[in-house]
C-alpha cells in the first residue's frame, strides 16, 4: 500500500505517540501535532523517526489559527492529507459539580469539541479536493455513560461523538469517512495506581486497556478494508459499557 499522510493531534504521549507509531510502522508517513516547547516536540520527533518519516509541529488545537497553520504546513510539505486523528484532549479536574470550575469545563470544551472540528475543517478541504480521507475522532466509553469524570469531559466525549455523526453525513459525499473510536480505561500518565485498581474490575480481561490497544482500533478503521464503517462510534473498552462493573478476572 502507498505511503498515506496522517496527521495526529496530541502526537507526543499516550494514544496519540502509540497511534503515530502504528501508522509510523506500517510505512506511512507521519506530521504529530503538540503543545510541547520545542525541546520535547523534537525529542519526541526523534524517537519517532525510529519508525519512519515523521514531523512535530506545535500546536494548541483549540487556536483556530494553531488548526489551520498546522494543517497547511503538512499539505506543504506533501502535497496531501489522508488520515486525521483528532486525538488531542484533557480530562478537566475531578470535582464534584457542585464546586466546578466552569473556566477548566470551559477549556475542557474548547480542546475537546472545538480543537476536533477545528482540525477536521481545515484538513477536509484538501481531502475534499483529493476525493478521499478518513477522520478518526478520539472519543470514550464518558460519551455513551457516565462515571466519575467531570462534566465538562462527559458532555465533551458526547458532544464527540454527535459531532463523528454529522461530519460523517456532511463530508460523506465527497469520499471523506468519519468514524469514532471510544476507549475504555486506558493505562496512561493520567491514571494512577489506585485508579488503575478500581478500573481493571470494570474490564472483561480484568485489566485497563494499553495505548496501543487504542493504536491498532485507530488504524484499522482507516485502512479501506474498513469503508463500510461511516458515522458511527466504535467501542474500544473491553467490554465496560456492555458489562459495567463485572469482576472480568472471575470469568477467565
Amino acid at each position: 500500500m502507498e505511503s498515506r499522510i496522517v496527521v495526529v493531534t496530541g502526537g507526543s504521549m499516550g494514544i496519540g505517540y502509540s497511534t503515530a507509531k502504528k501508522f509510523l510502522e506500517h510505512g506511512d508517513k507521519v506530521a504529530i501535532l503538540s503543545i510541547d516547547d520545542n525541546i520535547a516536540g523534537k525529542k519526541v520527533e526523534e524517537q519517532l523517526s525510529e519508525y519512519g518519516e515523521v514531523m512535530w509541529i506545535k500546536a494548541d488545537v483549540s487556536n483556530r489559527d494553531d488548526c489551520k497553520n498546522a494543517v497547511e504546513a503538512v499539505f506543504d510539505r506533501y502535497g496531501r492529507i489522508d488520515v486525521l486523528v483528532n486525538n488531542a484532549g484533557v480530562v478537566g479536574k475531578r470535582t464534584s459539580f457542585l464546586s466546578v470550575d466552569l473556566d477548566d469545563t470551559l477549556r475542557t470544551l474548547q480542546i475537546n469539541v472545538m480543537g476536533t472540528i477545528q482540525m477536521t475543517s481545515y484538513a477536509s478541504q484538501y481531502m475534499k479536493e483529493q476525493g478521499k480521507g478518513v477522520v478518526v475522532n478520539i472519543g470514550s466509553l464518558c460519551g455513551i455513560s457516565a462515571n466519575a469524570e467531570s462534566v465538562g469531559y462527559h458532555a465533551s466525549k458526547g458532544a464527540v461523538r454527535m459531532v463523528t455523526q454529522s461530519l460523517a453525513r456532511e463530508l460523506s459525499p465527497y469520499g471523506i469517512r468519519v468514524v469514532s473510536a471510544a476507549p475504555g480505561w486506558v493505562k496512561t500518565n493520567l491514571v494512577t495506581p489506585e485508579m488503575e485498581d478500581i478500573g481493571n474490575k470494570l474490564h472483561m480481561t480484568g485489566k485497563i486497556l494499553s495505548p496501543e490497544q487504542i493504536a491498532g482500533t485507530v488504524y484499522i478503521l482507516t485502512l479501506d478494508e474498513a469503508s463500510g464503517i461511516n458515522g458511527t462510534t466504535v467501542m474500544v473498552d473491553d467490554g465496560y459499557t456492555s458489562f459495567k462493573g463485572v469482576d472480568g478476572i472471575s470469568y477467565l
